[in-house]
């Protein structure tokens, strides 16, 4: 097993490991960290797809008291707007030209919503009035940056404070992105998928959830983690924006 393989599925494991406890991690933090060390955007989601996905089946597999709480518009706007940037930035040089700079400012808003109440208590309010063009914006800047799960942290805690409902209805969005994107790869990278080394991501992924990921998750405290998660993005967006 060589070096460059080896670091790609140690982080695998790593942002798994986020994943499992907050719903969100491989593909938040997975993308602009593999643009940064070389792989171009479509290369990344190849990798990272099936990893986000075996941990969202999980999640949804695993019991819990609450269900997830799933909008209509996932599948009315979300998930069409998600597949049609996909596809245009699998096929368009203009538009795959300048994928660092939206994945570095995506990351700077994510993190300055989560960390100014105002800012979030403000989108939590238009995202009440607005919700169907929340889910629009969230699958196009998914389909562009795959970092709507930035977006989806803050749709998934304004319909409720439980943890378990939370982690849930993230991963039910995350499987149904997963889903839909691993379509159009496969459409525009002819086959290139569906090659069988992908299967040891999601098999990492898969053991980082079920061996350590979801004990964490039931003894996880929040609130000191999501402030040093908001800095991470932060600094996450800094990077790839100098990259760019």
């Amino acid at each position: 097993m060589d070096f460059e393989l080896l670091a790609l599925l140690g982080i695998i494991a790593a942002f798994s490991l986020v994943q499992s406890v907050f719903g969100i991690g491989i593909l938040v933090f997975g993308t602009p960290t593999l643009l940064l060390i070389g792989y171009d955007f479509i290369e990344a989601l190849s990798h990272l797809l099936p990893a986000s996905c075996a941990v969202s089946v999980l999640q949804l597999w695993m019991p819990a008291a609450s269900p997830a709480i799933v909008s209509p518009n996932l599948f009315r706007l979300c998930l069409p707007a998600t597949v049609v940037m996909l596809w245009l930035v699998g096929t368009s040089e203009a538009v795959s030209g300048h994928i660092h700079l939206f994945v570095g400012v995506m990351l700077l808003f994510a993190a300055l919503v989560r960390l100014v109440s105002r800012l979030r208590a403000g989108l939590d309010r238009l995202l009440a009035r607005h919700e169907a063009i929340y889910h629009l914006i969230m699958g196009i800047v998914h389909g562009l940056t795959n970092l709507g799960g930035a977006l989806l942290a803050v749709l998934a805690g304004s319909v409720s404070q439980d943890k378990d409902t939370v982690r849930r209805t993230v991963a039910y969005y995350y499987l149904a992105f997963s889903i839909v994107q691993m379509a159009v790869l496969v459409a525009i990278t002819d086959h290139h998928l569906l090659r069988l080394e992908k299967i040891e991501n999601a098999a990492v992924s898969a053991a980082v959830f079920l061996t350590i990921g979801n004990r964490l998750f039931h003894l996880a405290s929040n609130r000191g983690f999501h402030h040093a998660l908001s800095v991470f993005i932060a600094l996450c967006g800094i990077a790839v924006l100098l990259k760019s």
